[in-house]
């Protein structure tokens, strides 16, 4: 007796009401398909995603720059409804993102409506995977480099507060965040452990050649001073980190560590200067406001030791004084602002050429 496929999931993203009515019913005539899930929206879409495991995403293009982080959380075949036909080295570039065809604006009836819903079934039956031949394939995936970097340095009683703010970040945080505490080098491992079991982000301790990506954190060694350095490999341009000599008084530098990121990544940066002693991270702060970024500190009330943000202050680089508990509230705000032009490369060309 032959056997019978299991119908094809699938999930709607935050689509035009009446075609995300047109396409909710089309399970009624087609018993190969099965709607899972209520719509969803960009931030509501990889979590929606991981717990339903649809077959089959179906999203707007004013969802494009949220597919990394939906790719990074449960690959997907991903089909795109676009308003205007898009051109072919626009859907070439977010192929890596799960992007394999996209479906033009619906018709409001009549014998156009019937033949445009032939067509999405026919779309979203090609994301039905071919039976395995058991050939293992490599992924060539390369990620899109995160929307802005968080840089996160503190000296005396810099631990914990880092801890307490990785607590508070969702798993969603769409910035790369990069972390530098004056620490002896046999402490940088036990340092990743704490963070670990205090974030739902991955964290790892930073090394040369790792790939800046949205919502990983990244710790700088103990006894390594290090920097964020541009990396062209692939089809857009990335980040990552190296190590760097230089005259420091505290290893890692906190200033060399915000100097390089400010330079690469400019309005997209926000240096976070925590608790510690000495002076580490006012001239950094200095270089990310000179190029447009943000520069937070932490408060008197709320430090161990106020050297370091107190200096900060005292520079007039600070962008906001705050205390600890409200770091990664602040955070979370400042990275939920309008898409920026430095990451968004491939949604910008994207819109520009439906715009054409």
């Amino acid at each position: 007796m032959p056997s019978i496929s299991p119908a094809l999931t699938f999930l709607l993203g935050n689509l035009p009401a009446p075609v995300r009515a047109i396409l909710s019913r089309l399970p009624r005539t087609d018993s190969s398909l099965e709607l899972v899930g209520p719509a969803a929206g960009t931030a509501e879409l990889p979590v929606l995603a991981r717990r339903l495991r649809p077959g089959v995403v179906v999203v707007s293009e004013d969802q494009l720059l949220g597919l990394e982080q939906l790719h990074r959380q449960y690959p997907v075949p991903v089909l795109l409804y676009s308003t205007s036909p898009p051109l072919p080295g626009m859907l070439r570039q977010v192929k890596s993102l799960g992007v394999y065809g996209y479906l033009p604006p619906a018709p409001t009836g009549g014998p156009e409506l019937w033949e445009w819903c032939r067509q999405a079934k026919a779309k979203l039956a090609a994301a039905r995977p071919e039976p395995s031949i058991n050939v293992p394939v490599r992924s060539l995936t390369v990620p899109l480099p995160p929307r802005g970097i968080v840089v996160i340095g503190g000296s005396t009683g810099g631990a914990p507060a880092v801890e307490r703010i990785l607590t508070m970040l969702p798993a969603n945080f769409p910035w790369a965040v990069l972390v530098a505490v004056h620490l002896p080098v046999h402490f940088t491992g036990s340092l990743v452990d704490r963070l670990r079991r205090a974030t739902t982000l991955p964290v790892a301790a930073a090394s040369s050649g790792a790939r800046l990506e949205a919502g990983r954190v990244l710790v700088a060694p103990g006894g390594h001073n290090l920097v964020v350095r541009p990396v062209a490999e692939g089809p857009w341009l990335g980040w990552q980190t190296d190590f760097a000599s230089g005259a420091s008084l505290d290893v890692p530098s906190v200033d060399m560590l915000m100097e390089s990121v400010a330079r690469l990544a400019g309005r997209q940066v926000v240096g976070v200067v925590l608790t510690g002693l000495g002076q580490d991270g006012t001239a950094g702060a200095r270089a990310i406001r000179q190029l447009g970024g943000t520069v937070v500190v932490q408060n008197e009330a709320s430090s161990v030791v106020f050297s370091m943000p107190k200096s900060v202050i005292q520079a007039g680089h600070a962008s906001a004084v705050l205390p600890l508990a409200d770091v990664a509230e602040y955070l979370v705000r400042h990275v939920q602002r309008p898409v920026p032009l430095v990451a968004a490369t491939v949604f910008s060309r994207f819109s520009k050429a439906l715009a054409q």
